[in-house]
């Protein structure tokens, strides 16, 4: 019998009920259902079996995080800071105030101690994802030995759904891989943006694997913080609507309060002059609060004044007015985000799910300097290397937290953020990593409004879920054997305030800045990437940090040998659990993408974020489109990169071909052909030749024919975060005011080539 013989007879067996046929598929059944059901001829001589479905606990409670964003130690109201904050008070009144909680100075890399338990660099986040270097601690990609707590839930019957940002995946366009996306770590749902922020009137957003239009403008009373609550409300009530008893995982991370401060102006309105005394008043009055409540013991001290900080009173009035509305519209930022935790709050409470579920609220890193010295009415200042002066966003004042803004707040705001701790993100003193922590769990927490002084630390709260649940976690998750969870359960503290929790030891690593916290002492350093990657003379202090937790008094000469074994100490936890090697190229390891050569996109192309889009900031290139005009002529957009922020768009508008060239919102380059574009199909190009660095002639054509020029300055280093390129449309911001948002072309479009020179 030959071989195509041998394959019929079995396809033939498979066919019919053969006893061969039968046992076959019986074996089948068993591997795909766990169980080896009796198979007969029909149903009357067979008797089945069902796959074994995952039960969680009985009575396991809901378990739900809440993400604050750049939310400094001494902001919300509960932690003694300005900020009202009535419905997060809320939640401290009913559960419990962690006052010892550290995370990662850096958002992904607390998102992914958040989420599997593992320090950042064992679970190879060791900075922010857009960051990549090829080594196990920094390659970016979630570790798939570091299982997610929405996979353990989920594998032990939970469902699990996210809304908000993300951060935790350095791929983002739509050709994937998205195995680093939500539902490709255990969550079932997800709707929300992927990179480090968003324009929160016009996001960038995904729902699952695919992007998404938001459902509303801001005409229409649109703002991200009340949509992301709008569909995590919905997400459970469709879990609930199914099974009541069905518990759920909840990831609800917001935007507030990274940059961009956006929030509706009556929030904004309503701390019109309640920050005119300037952030040296505010820092006193916080830490004066700060002790009353309990928050920080007696005789905590106040770090002087940050040297690169102006006092407040040797401020111009201009720096004063300017400075002040920055911190008034940073506080309706975050109040309006209350508002909109307070929503979610009162639908658990009229669902009646609040007493059985777990809410844990914290902050992933310290307040931002981000914005620099002064602040910005444009956050792409800052990632261009650049910095907006008084006058230029004196000009804006009453544009901040509006639709035509993307601006943050001067650094001595998060200088008053942090109080009582120096220092901010992306630092490891404790201004950076050292962040409120609350935890509500009404069935459970009897201790309401009390205050727990524990080391705590974001990889501790995986295994302190679990041990609530009474739950381990498995060996392997998707056929991958698992790294032991390195945090520590505090659950004990959670009905006794004085449990011990077991940690002993937590270190520290961002941009070559070390520290290590070893039983109420820490070592800390403070690199400064100008050093140019020497590590070895950085200067390390030494603070007894459980009696001066803002690290005033360095004690590195009183205890040198105590100091150097910290330092050996530190050495043996980066050696364990991947921090080195140590790596300050910090602004070069953003900018370090250069695409060049020629690419073809189509009408229906998802949008192509930075850094995947080729390089027009310092290169010759050009954009040719092949289109078809119809009689009644055509307008619209044929490719944009960016937005209002900074861009490029090339168009056609009352029949003219246009190049408009925005360059960081400040000033716009534009060129219209001279003559109009023909009906029909026809060829259009923008050739953009470089005359110097960052600078060049862009010149239009209309089949072949010169139709126009002008010169033209290009964005130093990045256009935007969120707003890519895209074909045919220009959906979120527009990179200029010769159009409305999203400008689609009427006409039709064959293809859009971009051709960047090397």
């Amino acid at each position: 019998m030959s071989a195509n013989a041998s394959v019929n007879k079995d396809e033939d067996e498979l066919s019919s009920p053969t006893p061969t046929s039968l046992a076959l598929r019986r074996s089948v059944s068993y591997l795909a259902y766990g169980c080896e059901p009796d198979i007969g001829l029909s149903y009357k001589d067979s008797t089945p079996c069902w796959p074994e479905v995952a039960q969680p606990p009985k009575g396991s409670p809901n378990i739900v995080f809440i993400i604050l964003d750049d939310v400094g130690f001494g902001q919300i109201g509960c932690f003694g800071g300005p900020i009202e904050t009535p419905n997060i008070d809320r939640l401290a009144e009913d559960g419990l105030r962690y006052t010892n909680f550290h995370t990662s100075p850096m958002c992904s890399p607390t998102r992914a101690c958040l989420f599997t338990g593992r320090n950042h660099h064992s679970a190879g986040i060791g900075t922010v994802v857009d960051l990549p270097t090829g080594y196990p601690g920094y390659n970016m990609n979630l570790s798939k030995n570091t299982a997610t707590l929405a996979d353990m839930l989920k594998s032990n019957g939970f469902n699990t759904i996210a809304a908000g940002k993300w951060h935790l995946s350095p791929y983002t366009t739509a050709a994937g891989p998205f195995d680093n996306w939500p539902t490709g770590v255990g969550f079932e749902k997800y709707y929300g943006y992927l990179g480090a922020e968003t324009n929160q009137w016009y996001p960038d957003l995904t729902s699952g694997t695919k992007r998404v239009d938001p459902p509303a403008t801001p005409e229409e009373g649109y703002h991200l913080s009340e949509d992301l609550v709008d569909h995590a409300i919905g997400f459970i009530n469709d879990n609930q609507a199914i099974d009541l008893e069905k518990p759920y995982f909840l990831y609800l991370a917001f935007g507030a309060c990274h940059s961009p401060h956006h929030a509706p102006q009556e929030y904004i309105d309503m701390y019109k002059g309640k920050f005119d005394q300037g952030w040296d008043a505010v820092r006193n009055e916080t830490l004066v609060r700060q002790k009353a409540m309990g928050i920080v013991p007696e005789d905590t001290e106040l770090p002087p004044r940050d040297p690169n900080v102006k006092a407040w009173n040797h401020l111009s009035a201009d720096e004063k007015r300017v400075l002040a509305r920055e911190q008034e519209v940073y506080a309706g930022f975050l109040t309006h985000t209350d508002a909109q935790i307070g929503k979610f709050l009162d639908y658990l409470e009229s669902t009646g799910q609040l007493n059985n579920t777990m809410i844990v609220l914290i902050s992933d890193n310290g307040a931002s300097a981000e914005g620099g010295y002064n602040g910005t009415s444009n956050f792409y200042y800052f990632l261009n290397n650049m910095d907006e002066n008084i006058s230029s966003i004196l000009s804006n004042i009453d544009e901040l937290g509006g639709t035509k803004s993307y601006n943050h707040y001067a650094i001595g705001w998060a200088m008053a953020g942090n109080t009582p701790f120096k220092m901010y993100k992306q630092n490891t003193h404790e201004g950076g990593m050292h962040e409120p922590m609350i935890i509500c769990y009404p069935e459970l927490i009897k201790d309401e409004g009390g205050i727990r002084e524990q080391y705590t630390h974001a990889i501790d709260i995986v295994p302190t879920v679990l041990e609530v649940l009474g739950l381990q976690a498995s060996e392997t998750y998707n056929g991958y054997a698992q790294k032991p969870i390195e945090g520590v359960s505090f659950a004990g503290s959670l009905t006794d305030p004085y449990a011990e929790n077991g940690k002993h030891v937590q270190y520290y690593e961002m941009f070559g800045s070390r520290g290590l916290w070893s039983s109420g002492w820490k070592a800390v350093t403070h690199h400064k990437p100008a050093s140019g990657g020497d590590f070895i003379n950085d200067t390390w202090e030494l603070y007894n940090i459980s009696a001066d937790p803002s690290e005033v008094h360095d004690l590195a000469s009183d205890y040198p040998t105590e100091l150097e074994e910290m330092i050996l100490l530190w050495f043996v936890q980066a050696e364990r659990f991947n921090a080195l090697p140590l790596d300050d190229r910090q602004h070069t390891r953003y900018h370090s993408s250069e695409v060049t050569g020629a690419f073809t996109y189509y009408p229906g192309n998802e949008k192509i974020l930075e850094p995947m889009i080729p390089d027009t900031l310092n290169h010759s290139y050009n954009i040719t489109a092949y289109v078809d005009v119809p009689t009644q002529g055509a307008e619209g957009v044929l490719l944009s990169i960016g937005g209002q922020f900074g861009g490029l768009s090339f168009f056609i508008k009352d029949g003219h071909l246009v190049y408009d060239y925005n360059y960081m919102g400040e000033r716009l380059y534009s060129v219209t052909s001279t003559s109009k574009v023909p009906i029909g199909r026809s060829v259009l190009t923008m050739a953009f030749e470089k005359t110097g660095g960052h600078r060049g002639i862009s010149t239009l054509y209309i089949d072949g024919k010169d139709v126009g020029g002008t010169e033209v300055v290009t964005v130093p280093s990045r256009y935007s975060f969120e707003e890519g390129l895209e074909v045919g449309r220009d959906s979120q911001t527009p990179v200029t005011e010769s159009y409305e948002v999203p400008f689609k072309f009427t006409g039709t479009i064959e293809k859009v080539v971009l051709e960047v020179k090397d």
